[in-house]
């Protein structure tokens, strides 16, 4: 009986074939359009993915910079501390 029903419906018989037709094309317009959004949505993620890729990259360099930096300043105060430790000991002998 559906099948019945379903090769009516496809062969015109009971719906004209040109509601089915509009019926087809309405669907596959809403199908291109749902995936042309989803191509759309599919590329801003790709670009968001990158900008926060870029910033992530950009943080971590900061913080090497600064760490860098950090440590540079103290071998400069443990080289000054060494060299104030050795005249103090110059200077009391």
């Amino acid at each position: 009986m559906i099948f019945t029903t379903v090769g009516f419906v496809l062969k015109g018989v009971l719906v004209h074939r040109s509601v089915v037709e509009d019926v087809r094309a309405d669907r596959d317009a809403r199908v291109k359009e749902a995936n042309d959004d989803a191509d759309q949505w599919r590329r801003f993620w790709e670009s968001e993915h990158a900008a926060h890729e870029t910033t992530r990259q950009a943080y971590a360099e900061e913080i090497r910079a600064a760490l860098l930096a950090s440590t540079e300043g103290a071998q400069v105060a443990a080289a000054l501390l060494q060299e104030i430790r050795t005249r103090q000991v110059e200077a009391g002998e």
